[in-house]
């Protein structure tokens, strides 16, 4: 009989030590909480947007805030991929144009304001468009001035493809 209070207490025991760990375990990992945010986009990157649709949206599929892990991929199989993705999943750029057909991405843009002349966001520009450059997709810089006239956007950015495929052809 004292065996059997004695399994009895020591099951009990483990019961409950258990028990505390789980909730220990769960206290633990933390409980972040999220709101919807007003919108994906900067006031500027909106009116860019907007005269960027009115202007080429009848060639071109616009999508804001795309990351380059959704357009590139490593070349080499060998790579280390796990490194060479999150080389390139915290970037991202204002702009993606993709072809209406087969939704392939054609050329990127960036509104370039006053924080891009910060030392580590010049650095880190220059990676991206290293990147871009080396799988085939010119990146458009446009100078934030916070207003677009669409007809003025989109010979900007008709100078820029022209210019990268100037370029691309030299090279």
């Amino acid at each position: 009989m004292t065996r059997l209070i004695v399994i009895v207490v020591i099951l009990a025991l483990v019961v409950i030590a258990i028990k505390v760990f789980e909730e220990f375990s769960r206290s633990r990992k933390p409980r972040f909480e999220y709101r919807r945010k007003d919108a994906v986009m900067t006031d500027a990157e909106r009116e860019c947007f907007h005269a960027l649709v009115s202007e080429m949206g009848l060639d071109y599929y616009f999508f804001p805030q795309i990351h380059l892990d959704a357009i590139v991929q490593p070349t080499d199989a060998r790579q280390d991929r796990f490194n060479a993705f999150r080389h390139i999943n915290q970037k991202s750029v204002d702009f993606v144009a993709c072809d209406k057909k087969e939704i392939r991405p054609l050329f990127a843009i960036e509104l370039d304001d006053k924080s891009h002349n910060q030392r580590k966001r010049i650095e880190r520009d220059k990676e991206v468009e290293r990147i871009l450059h080396g799988a085939g997709i010119p990146l458009i810089r446009i100078v934030n001035r916070g207003r677009f006239e669409p007809k003025e956007l989109g010979t900007m950015v008709q100078k820029g493809i022209d210019d990268y495929a100037r370029k691309s052809i030299a090279s």
